[in-house]
């Protein structure tokens, strides 16, 4: 399966990403895989318990009926028989766990570590905006907020003075 062009997130003239868009939209497992994996899981059990239980059965039925035999012995030898397959079993069971396991921190090296790097990428710019967002209202500050709030206060003090003077004028009350 090829990506299309929707797929694959926008990258800036640098090479960068654009940190909107994410890293992949794919899933880990396709739905026909999952079905597939579920219905191999679910006929190899059956084989698997049909062969054990074929094979219990043949070593009961086969077992030697000697006189002097008690009828424990058999059960003893076909319970230490299970035993073992079953250990045989668990034995791969641990080896398919460990490879699974092994897998999990592949795929999650593989989705994470990018996933990680472009968060940092977007702190990175968040920090570069948060100072240049600083150093723009400091120098809005003193170039233009200061002479800004200088002139209306002189104003404000002229205006002050000339109401005192009109005050002052004779007939106006």
């Amino acid at each position: 399966m090829t990506e299309t062009a929707s797929t694959v997130p926008p990258v800036r003239p640098g090479g960068e990403p654009v940190l909107d868009a994410p890293i992949s939209t794919k899933p880990l497992v396709s739905k026909r895989a999952r079905r597939t994996t579920t219905i191999v899981s679910v006929i190899v059990l059956v084989v698997v318990l049909a062969a054990l239980i074929g094979l219990g059965y043949l070593m009961y039925a086969s077992y030697d009926t000697a006189e002097g035999v008690a009828p424990t012995v058999r059960l003893r030898d076909i319970s230490i028989v299970v035993l073992a397959v079953e250990t045989l079993l668990v034995m791969i069971l641990i080896l398919v766990i460990t490879v699974l396991l092994a897998v999990l921190v592949i795929v999650i090296y593989d989705r994470v570590i990018p996933i990680l790097e472009q968060i940092n990428r977007a702190i990175n710019e968040a920090a570069d905006t948060v100072q240049n967002v600083r150093g723009t209202t400091a120098f809005i500050g003193e170039k233009v907020v200061n002479p800004v709030i200088e002139a209306s206060s002189y104003a404000s003090g002229v205006r002050r003075i000339l109401q005192g003077i009109l005050d002052l004028w004779p007939g106006r009350k």
